[in-house]
């Protein structure tokens, strides 16, 4: 037996009582959820909840979210220009979860901390350095490959203020060189893993 609250559909609100500890709630006369005396819920069927209504920053520290999250490759080359920082360029959308990602940029509308990768590729003749750049400026340094035909990695936490930030891979070329075109050697993404 149980505490019973029923929304009857006859007789409004009912209510039982015994000394059992237990709390049964129910609608037209079905036990919907049960609350045991040790405060643990049973539940009659698996619970909805409408969309969107535990935003982000309500999830426990280790519950993955839907934050967004995106990644593209190459598919064509970037010309690299030998002694400075250029723009890599992805222009293989693989995913894009929540229309963040444009113009080899992410600028993400969610704010939190944002797991960033990108990787760049020449076929040879040229050292590379590869950075993550944060609204315009270089934020991180990945591996500097010093080998003649290699590929750089860059990868690092970032913050965006989920309106203004963004992220692009930049690539550092010792001299003036092509890209692999490649999506699996030319590559940036990019994922959501903690609200602000």
């Amino acid at each position: 037996m149980a505490v019973t609250i029923n929304a009857s559909t006859s007789a409004g609100l009912v209510n039982t009582a015994d000394t059992s500890g237990v709390l049964a709630l129910q609608t037209a006369g079905t036990t919907a959820v049960s609350i045991s005396s040790g405060q643990v819920a049973t539940f009659a069927q698996a619970p909805v909840l409408p969309a969107a209504s535990i935003p982000q920053a309500a999830l426990a520290a280790g519950v993955a979210g839907n934050g967004p999250a995106f990644g593209a490759g190459a598919n064509a080359a970037t010309s690299l220009i030998g002694g400075t920082f250029t723009k890599v360029l992805f222009a293989d959308e693989e995913f894009d979860t929540n229309s963040n990602f444009a113009s080899s940029r992410f600028t993400p509308t969610v704010a939190g901390y944002y797991q960033i990768n990108g990787a760049v590729s020449v076929a040879t003749g040229a050292q590379l350095c590869t950075s993550i750049y944060k609204n315009g400026a270089e934020f991180k340094r990945g591996s500097n490959i010093r080998a003649s035909s290699d590929g750089s990695v860059s990868s690092s936490i970032v913050y965006c203020n989920g309106s203004t930030d963004y992220v692009e891979i930049y690539c550092f070329a010792t001299s003036t060189i092509n890209t692999s075109s490649s999506a699996s050697l030319v590559w940036f993404n990019g994922a959501m893993i903690r609200a602000a």
